[in-house]
């Protein structure tokens, strides 16, 4: 995989720093029916797709369906690509692990657009590989969005 090389202040590809704490003050001044992950969720979607896509050297990305009102996708998983299409798992679960699912489904995206053939056994190579990238940038985005993390 490549080095990321976005700067964090770069407007294209990361929200102001403070976005997490502007999300939650919107939150409450709107009474929002949305839960605050859902809204931090939303609200940082966008930009951490646009690391993805550059962190995995993507050109594009596929389509990607959040799912917030069942527990689990495919009986027992929080997240699948399907080898077409992404579904996560947003209910009860932090804005970040999240973000983390979507990293490993993305990478196995980028496996199949090279070529590789998956095998989503644990221990798998492909498996690790996606559980290790995904690790990777959200190790990265935690550097850049410590915030995040402890909402």
């Amino acid at each position: 995989m490549g080095k990321f090389s976005a700067s964090n202040s770069d407007a294209n590809i990361a929200p102001h720093r403070d976005i997490c704490s502007k999300i939650f003050f919107i939150l409450y001044l709107i009474n929002s029916y949305m839960k605050p992950s859902e809204i931090l969720l939303e609200g940082m979607l966008d930009h951490f797709l646009k690391m993805c896509k550059q962190e995995l050297k993507l050109d594009e990305l596929p389509p990607i369906k959040l799912i917030a009102d069942q527990p689990t996708v495919a009986g027992s998983s929080f997240g699948v690509f399907d080898g077409n299409s992404i579904q996560v798992v947003t209910m009860d679960r932090h804005p970040m692990d999240v973000m983390r699912t979507l990293a490993h489904e993305l990478t196995h995206w980028k496996q199949r657009v090279e070529g590789q053939e998956l095998d989503g056994g644990d221990g798998s190579e492909t498996e690790n590989q996606a559980n290790a990238t995904a690790g990777i940038i959200m190790r990265r985005f935690g550097k850049a969005y410590p915030e995040c993390f402890t909402l």
